[in-house]
């Protein structure tokens, strides 16, 4: 007997890995490996790929498969955390970093026949104020440069000019960071809590972090300046690896503490201001990879 899989598919993904007919032949390979495919399609006006995996699992399907970028494949599998339900990826998006960052082939015809294969794995996820991450939980610069681009997206020009205005004069904070028990005090600029390699993109930022092994990353620049951390930046785009690393520390519960509110962003969604821990999801994900 086939086993049934809801095939999502966001018709407005970039699809820079992709091209025509790569969606026939990946539905062919997967119709041929024994899946039962039901396609759906994400649209502006809904229904969303969360609404979609929400379905698969009232329904009772065993497999979703999302055909689509990051931010198709992220809220998908934030619902499928701690179920049953496996999750597939076929990279028709501009920046995977959530399939690269499992080693999923970034041609999706190579990813269809990676889940074709059936091979699980079990895939870690963060979380913080109650949102689920799968790339980075960033706080300080990086958070307020993705507010400025949320709050653009909404039109709401007024508070995202404060916010560029407030990345542009930004200052170093003095932070607590207590990491599994153990406590460390910084002056920064911006914190990094890591679970895929890469990030925003395509960006190696901790190329070797692992997905799979229940933690999670956190990088912190100590007293860095704006530059330093776009000359940092830049290294990473020029040359595709880190240049000189920041403080490195890894865990699976990591409190952030500040006197001052310092925001913070969950996969580039607002999730509050310091003070906030961040967990580690271990194994939460049954994802083909």
């Amino acid at each position: 007997m086939n086993e049934r899989a809801l095939l999502i598919v966001n018709p407005g993904a970039g699809k820079r890995h992709a091209k025509d007919g790569d969606l026939e032949e990946c539905i062919r390979t997967l119709t041929g490996a024994g899946f039962d495919i039901d396609l759906r399609e994400t649209g502006t006006d809904g229904p969303t790929s969360a609404d979609l995996a929400k379905t698969a699992v009232s329904q009772g399907f065993g497999v979703v498969i999302v055909a689509g970028g990051d931010g198709t494949v992220a809220p998908a599998a934030a619902v499928l955390l701690e179920t049953n339900v496996t999750l597939g990826i076929l990279p028709f998006g501009s920046y995977m970093n959530i399939a690269n960052g499992l080693g999923i082939p970034l041609e999706p015809i190579e990813a269809a026949r990676v889940i074709a294969k059936r091979n699980v794995k079990r895939a870690d996820a963060g979380e913080v104020a109650g949102k689920i991450f799968f790339e980075t939980c960033g706080v300080g610069l990086d958070a307020d440069a993705f507010g400025a681009a949320r709050l653009v997206e909404r039109r709401r020009w007024g508070p995202a000019f404060r916010r560029v205005r407030r990345w542009a004069t930004a200052r170093t904070h003095a932070v607590e960071i207590t990491l599994d028990g153990k406590t460390e005090r910084h002056r920064v600029l911006q914190i990094l809590v890591v679970n895929s390699p890469y990030y925003a993109w395509a960006l190696p930022i901790v190329p070797n972090a692992d997905m799979t092994d229940g933690l999670l990353e956190v990088a912190i620049f100590p007293r860095k300046g704006r530059l330093d951390l776009l000359r940092w930046a830049l290294e990473i785009w020029r040359t595709g690896r880190p240049g000189r690393p920041p403080r490195l520390l890894r865990g699976k519960v990591i409190a952030i503490a500040s006197s001052e509110p310092v925001p913070v962003h969950a996969d580039g969604q607002i999730a509050g201001r310091l003070p906030v821990t961040v967990r580690c999801c271990e194994g939460a994900l049954r994802v083909f990879a």
